[in-house]
């Protein structure tokens, strides 16, 4: 009896130890399974950031590099435009008369006028008018024409130089207006001044409907 209590207790025992050793077993096994786990989603994770940080600083380079080529084009694209923008242009020198401010008579001076601009009667007497005009001298042209190797030029009534100035002033438009179309023009050797078509009458001056008032020598 006592035998058989005996065996029933180390039979007792071994189980126990048996199924605490397998229990250990089983966890241990899956501890490492998970830790094994973790171990492979962290790797997997650090390795997903790394393939994708090189594919955008890829695409980065790709983007950097075209801006570049877009931005030297349009540099280019500038520098050929640029220098056609800046190129001033061509001015011919007209040599005409106007009034001095000082003394009420007649001077030289020059109108800057585009090269490609022909050079007629009309041309030269508005070159005349708007160097006046600079000065509150507002001369009112009604008409510029020519007849034959004449030009013939015609004023308003109620302006300069037929009302609202004194006989100097007067004579010194005349002689501006006719001393720069008279060195300016080749094919016409004779100026003509009239009064709205009709002979220039003020109340210093009287010419004839087709008087000279002054011919090339």
């Amino acid at each position: 009896m006592e035998r058989s209590n005996k065996k029933f207790i180390w039979i007792t025992l071994l189980l126990c130890i048996l199924l605490l050793t397998g229990c250990n077993k089983v966890h241990f096994n899956t501890f490492d399974g998970s830790e094994k786990e973790d171990q492979t989603t962290e790797a997997d994770i650090t390795q997903i950031p790394e393939d994708s940080a090189k594919k955008v600083d890829q695409d980065a380079e790709e983007d950097t590099t075209d801006q570049e080529v877009t931005s030297d084009e349009i540099m280019a694209d500038t520098l050929a435009i640029t220098p056609t923008q800046l190129e001033p242009a061509a001015n011919l020198e007209l040599n005409i008369y106007s009034i001095n401010d000082d003394t009420g008579e007649i001077e030289p001076v020059t109108a800057l006028i585009p090269e490609d601009n022909e050079i007629t009667p009309t041309l030269i007497v508005d070159q005349v008018v708007d160097s006046m005009a600079d000065k509150s001298l507002n001369v009112g042209i009604e008409k510029v024409s020519t007849e034959g190797d004449s030009v013939i030029v015609s004023f308003y009534g109620d302006q300069p130089p037929l009302s609202n100035v004194g006989a100097g002033i007067e004579a010194a438009i005349l002689d501006a207006i006719a001393q720069s179309l008279i060195d300016n023009l080749k094919d016409y050797n004779k100026v003509i001044f009239r009064k709205e078509g009709k002979a220039y009458i003020s109340g210093h001056i009287e010419l004839d409907l087709n008087e000279v008032y002054l011919g090339a020598n």
